[in-house]
């Protein structure tokens, strides 16, 4: 048994067994219990319970022990509609929590699965900023309702009414239903999908037509009961596309409904897309209430969608009354394994078979098709026409694989095994191994230089996998092969491990461990790292090998891949260079954040690039107060009021020369000087911005009087 394996039972044991006997009290085991699981959590923990609405307890020691990616824990958390974790991450006061770009969209989301508190939450904290790049609404940092309601409801308000959530449709009309962008159409949404309530509602507040657009698709969907009341309100627009998609989607009902009210609607196409769709109770009374009692010249069925679905009896309805077409109805049926369909088709038509009917049917795994199709269309499975044997191989057919080969309907092809190796059917590269000799490519060949499999067969490093039968045979199977030809054996398990490695297939690396694995260069490990595969790391790390290429940190924050650069930073590699944190800056913003609260204190230079530059206004959180005070001035002289505004809002600046460099830059221009009088003055941490003469003004006129409920606190708002 692996250590990791061990390592796992010993923890279920521990946790079943021991603990309840001690009345759960075993700090020292529970500490390493901790530690040990702890190490097994990613951004997906954190995002999973998040959704689940987990306590505020479970969601801090998750955030403890991962690296979150915070813009899908947001949406996570909107999409179940969890208040307490939304307000969990909003009000924390550590800079670990969301950032307000991490709440585009949301909106949108909560209205879509109608968490009405949650719009409305949203709503009031402006936390919806995919379009404020392009007005300007968000240089003070809070966005005016108004503006809000006319730039960024009308999307809610669709998707709420797409998806039947009638609260939070009235709750986004509200009294102001002039207000709402015309050009969008929550009554077509609802008529589309078929919400009555909300088609009333709407209708009933403002009344709208809806698109024939939305109308077909009511009738395509089924929706009966909204199409009577469009009728019955004068805003059905009746098309040929209601009767054929109603027919197509085997609503019978509605296809009545039409041809009784609104004949004009009918079409013989609505009678063969029945029929090709399996909707016989639908094409049979098409056929005798429309087709027949038009006295219509001859319809011609396409049979290829009733043979690939494996509808013998709509093929069989379609053929006693209709001419038929379809030359690829036998290898539609062929592909989807409908050995019925086949030898029907063969009995009662003329379609023929193609060749690539054949590698369908062999690619698909379909056997008993295959052997029959060889009997009665022997040509097809010409030899080299295609690589059938690959496909299969790479699909894991081992029956079709042996069947091919026994047939000797195969020959040449010498991608098999590479299929069979990159999928991970081992029993499949074996079977080729041991009864073929094409092997691998030379391509391959040349890859896989790297790493070499030893080939010890007689070493007793097999741990309990002597135990396994079928892996003993397999064993003597290689065993005795490469006694006979050992530098195609050794090729050709170099190239399994090889590819092994590049898949992540720890499985078979596993297998292939106790014949001996060298590697040649540290590139494997690399490669590892740049796919961002954390279980091979630790799979190399597990078995011994040495884990120390120095450039390992640059290629993870490189390529994104935030879970490896934990991993390395928790077996021993310093992240301690603010390059990195700039790298990261262009390329992924979760592992920035990383790097920016486990690296090095960030200078002025890199604050400046990151907050001014490329607009993490965030980031200033980490700043220490000297930087910050610098930072200020320089946003100052760009005439940076939103960074001013985060900064200021948010820093309780205790250095008075800091204070009166700050106060002098703002007097130094007018139109500064006036945006802090009508934007900052309410902000309580920001009254020793102004001068003294400004504080006596506005004491004078009674604005010192504020409400605490005016008065923005740092903490109040993410943007």
């Amino acid at each position: 048994m692996k250590q990791s394996q061990r390592l796992r039972t010993a923890t279920w044991v521990v946790c079943k067994d021991r603990l309840p006997a001690a009345g759960g009290w075993l700090p020292h085991v529970m500490r390493c219990i901790d530690d040990y699981l702890a190490g097994s959590l990613n951004h997906k923990a954190l995002t999973a319970a998040c959704e689940a609405g987990a306590s505020e307890h479970t969601l801090e020691y998750i955030l403890w022990n991962t690296a979150p990616v915070w813009k899908e824990a947001v949406k996570a958390a909107v999409r179940g509609g969890y208040m307490h974790v939304l307000r969990w991450m909003t009000e924390r006061d550590d800079g670990r929590g969301p950032w307000k770009a991490d709440f585009d969209f949301m909106l949108e989301l909560a209205a879509t699965h109608g968490h009405l508190d949650a719009v409305k939450w949203l709503y009031e904290r402006g936390m919806h900023s995919h379009v404020f790049g392009k007005t300007g609404e968000d240089s003070k940092g809070c966005i005016p309702k108004s503006w809000l309601y006319r730039h960024c409801t009308p999307y809610a308000l669709n998707l709420a009414a797409e998806h039947g959530h009638l609260e939070v449709v009235k709750w986004i009309y509200g009294p102001r239903t002039d207000t709402c962008i015309s050009d969008w159409s929550p009554m077509s949404k609802a008529v589309a999908k078929g919400h009555f309530a909300l088609v009333q509602w709407l209708h009933s507040v403002k009344a709208e037509d809806c698109s024939t657009r939305a109308i077909d698709a009511a009738a395509r969907n089924g929706h009966l009961e909204v199409l009577q009341w469009l009728d019955a309100n004068h805003l059905l627009t009746c098309t040929k596309a209601m009767m054929d998609g109603a027919a197509e989607n085997g609503h019978l009902e509605v296809v009545k409904w039409l041809h009784r009210e609104h004949h004009g609607c009918c079409s013989y196409e609505a009678m063969g897309l029945a029929a090709s769709n399996g909707h016989l109770e639908v094409a049979e009374w098409l056929y005798d209430n429309v087709y027949m009692k038009c006295q219509s010249s001859v319809v011609s069925m396409d049979t290829l969608h009733p043979a690939e679905a494996g509808r013998l009896d709509a093929l069989k309805w379609m053929h006693e009354r209709f001419q038929t077409h379809g030359s690829y109805a036998m290898g539609a049926a062929a592909r989807n394994g409908h050995m019925d369909v086949v030898t029907w088709l063969y009995e009662n038509c003329n379609e023929g078979c193609t060749a690539l009917a054949v590698f369908s049917a062999a690619r698909d795994g379909h056997l008993d098709v295959l052997k029959w199709l060889h009997t009665h269309y022997p040509d097809t499975l010409e030899p080299g026409l295609y690589d059938r044997i690959g496909r299969a191989a790479g699909n894991g057919h081992l029956d079709v694989v042996r069947w091919l080969h026994e047939n000797r309907l195969e020959r040449g092809q010498n991608d098999a095994m590479y299929s069979a190796a990159t999928n991970g059917h081992l029993d499949i590269f074996l079977y080729l191994l041991e009864h073929r000799t094409e092997g691998f490519s030379s391509i391959v060949f040349l890859d896989a230089q790297y790493i070499e499999v030893l080939c010890h067969f007689n070493s007793d490093d097999r741990g309990d996998r002597r135990s396994n039968r079928a892996t003993s045979d397999q064993l003597k199977m290689l065993q005795t092969l490469f006694e006979r030809r050992p530098a195609f054996v050794q090729d050709c398990l170099r190239n399994l491990a090889y590819i092994a490695c590049t898949r992540g297939n720890i499985a078979i690396m596993d297998w292939v461990m106790p014949l001996g694995i060298k590697l040649n260069s540290t590139e494997p490990i690399c490669d590892a790292v740049f796919r961002g595969d954390v279980k091979m790391l630790q799979w190399f790390f597990e078995n011994g090998f040495e884990i120390t290429d120095p450039d390992l940190v640059k290629v993870a924050v490189q390529r994104s891949r935030l879970e490896v650069l934990r991993w390395l930073w928790g077996h021993g590699y310093d992240v301690d260079s603010l390059e990195l944190v700039k790298i990261a800056a262009i390329n992924d913003i979760p592992t920035m954040r990383w790097l920016v609260e486990h690296g090095p204190p960030l200078d002025l230079s890199t604050a400046t690039t990151l907050v001014i530059e490329y607009r993490y206004i965030e980031i200033a959180w980490w700043v220490a107060e000297d930087a910050r005070k610098d930072l200020v001035l320089e946003a100052l002289h760009r005439n940076d009021l939103e960074v001013v505004w985060w900064i200021l809002a948010r820093t309780q600046f205790q250095d008075e020369s800091a204070q009166g460099s700050i106060r002098d830059a703002i007097r130094c221009s007018n139109g500064v000087q006036q945006w802090f009088e009508e934007n900052m003055i309410e902000v309580e941490v920001c009254r020793w911005c102004f001068p003294m003469v400004t504080k006596r003004q506005i004491e004078e006129s009674g604005e010192t009087d504020l409400s605490s409920t005016k008065r923005k606190r740092s903490g109040e708002m993410l943007v």
